[in-house]
């Protein structure tokens, strides 16, 4: 009895995930076809729409595409022609978004059906718009975001604080296995200057850290335990792309690699001193960062070590991936 159910309960669960490998948000949630409110400002006005024409305001059903939708305003004294872009409606844009880090395919399942597009709840048709393009909201939203920017003039300077706050380490430590370790927390504080209105040169300081947790808190550690920290200092050209920017420079490293004991009550194991190991290391520094606001910045920065210059002098690979949040003011104009 309880193997049946168990079996029964398995068998639910698989046929649940393959309906959402299989399908996607916009396939289960959407239909192919979905009611839409057109109005207008003009008394007595009909539209003509997929060669039928409605006395407005009038609510009908409408088939879902990815083409434009064109419409006709039609009055007395007025003709006009209206193009409704097609946009990707809420299910595609914000289902997705949850279940692409564990589902990716469909993702890519709903980019090839077409329920994935609208064109809105309701269609105003202002007689007095000069464009004749309309826009659903998110699709509205979608297009200031990518249209709107922040212009850069030569001359500017701005100063920078960011916080890298996913640290990736890779460290060589001398007389030690290679050591990895992925953690939380660094803060940077530097300068650009702009020598040319989308081009800049940028100075920086950062100190960055493996930490157990995403925020500064009071961990309590028993054992042995690996930490590792890096304070480096960075030197960027840097090409600005809109709200994109690129990075590619040079970089002074000082790498430390620790091995603590934590117990209140136990001596250190005899097998294993606690030690600490240093290295200062010439490397370079690549970097991308998109501007999500007039001030926020969101960036991830490649910064690799070649060249180690203490405590000895040699030829070494080590790195440092960070996922950092900087904020940019400006103090010239």
């Amino acid at each position: 009895m309880v193997a049946t159910i168990l079996n029964s309960t398995l068998r639910n669960f698989i046929l649940l995930i393959l309906l959402l490998i299989f399908s996607s948000c916009a396939t289960i949630i959407t239909r192919k076809e979905y009611n839409i409110n057109i109005s207008t400002n003009l008394p007595n006005a009909k539209a003509e729409i997929l060669d039928s024409i409605y006395n407005l305001p009038a609510d009908f059903n409408i088939k879902r595409s990815k083409e434009d939708l064109k419409i006709k305003l039609i009055c007395d004294t007025l003709e006009k022609v209206f193009l409704v872009k097609a946009s990707p409606n809420a299910a595609f844009l914000y289902g997705n978004l949850i279940l692409y880090p564990i589902f990716p395919i469909t993702f890519g399942i709903d980019l090839t059906n077409q329920k994935r597009f609208y064109y809105g709840k309701e269609i105003f048709l202002d007689s007095q718009d000069t464009s004749g393009i309309i826009r659903p909201k998110i699709y509205q939203n979608y297009y200031d975001y990518w249209t709107k920017s922040f212009p850069t003039k030569k001359g500017h300077i701005y100063l920078t604080c960011s916080f890298p706050w996913v640290n990736s380490f890779y460290l060589q430590p001398t007389l030690e296995t290679p050591k990895m370790n992925t953690g939380f927390i660094g803060f940077s504080a530097g300068l650009e200057y702009f020598y040319r209105d989308n081009k800049y040169i940028s100075l920086s300081g950062s100190t960055v850290m493996d930490f157990i947790i995403p925020v500064p808190a009071s961990v309590s550690f028993s054992g042995e335990v690996e930490n590792m920290y890096s304070v480096y200092t960075s030197l960027s050209d840097n090409h600005r792309f809109r709200r994109f920017s690129i990075a590619y420079g040079i970089s002074f490293s000082r790498n430390t690699w620790e091995l603590v004991y934590y117990d209140r009550y136990d001596p250190p194991p005899s097998t294993r001193e606690q030690v600490t190991k240093t290295s200062n290391s010439l490397g370079l520094t690549f970097g991308g960062s998109h501007q999500v606001g007039k001030l926020f910045n969101i960036g991830l920065i490649y910064r690799p070590t070649i060249l180690t210059v203490y405590p000895d002098f040699s030829l070494k690979y080590e790195h440092l991936v960070s996922l950092e949040f900087k904020w940019k003011i400006r103090v010239k104009k």
